[in-house]
């Protein structure tokens, strides 16, 4: 909402704002892009809208209620509960929860040997990306952990990846 309205003062264009994010920001970029209705998330001006144009995700946690989330301290003192005193609140932080066939186009970047982020959350936003028929690109990178783009030949690949999905939805720079 922020970006929008000031857009004209920052020379940007409200109707094409794309979020991205690795890891932690991967998850933010997600909840931005799928969650932009959600009452408990929104401030600001309720004329202006949250809506984006696109999400790339490099590697972000989709799904906070899957066994081996619900134990990872990281996600417990993110949440500030356990699982057992707040299902609901776990459900209501997993981006997986939010997704439906009017969210904005999504690539998602994941390093196979992920250790902190399982491939298997990746994996299981693009099945479901493509059971509802939207528009996704999922570049499962192999024999690559968390923080894959880092290493300069995943930097220039990754990059060079976000630009062309970018420009394929009209939101490219030069």
């Amino acid at each position: 909402k922020f970006l929008r309205a000031n857009a004209a003062r920052f020379g940007g264009d409200p109707d094409r704002i794309a979020v991205i994010g690795g890891s932690a920001g991967g998850y933010l970029s997600m909840m931005a892009g799928y969650a932009p209705d959600v009452p408990e998330f929104q401030e600001g001006d309720p004329k202006v809208s949250a809506r984006i144009q696109a999400v790339v995700d490099l590697y972000g946690p989709t799904d906070l209620t899957v066994p081996l989330a619900r134990i990872n301290p990281t996600v417990t003192n993110f949440i500030g509960k356990s699982y057992e005193e707040a299902p609901q609140t776990y459900a209501l932080a997993s981006p997986m929860t939010h997704v439906d066939k009017d969210d904005p186009p999504t690539l998602i970047i994941q390093g196979t040997l992920d250790n902190i982020v399982w491939p298997s959350q990746s994996d299981a936003l693009a099945e479901k990306f493509k059971a509802l028929g939207m528009d996704y690109w999922y570049d499962r990178i192999d024999g690559w952990p968390h923080t894959l783009d880092i290493a300069y030949v995943n930097f220039e690949h990754t990059s060079a990846l976000i630009r062309e999905f970018l420009k394929a939805r009209g939101l490219g720079v030069a």
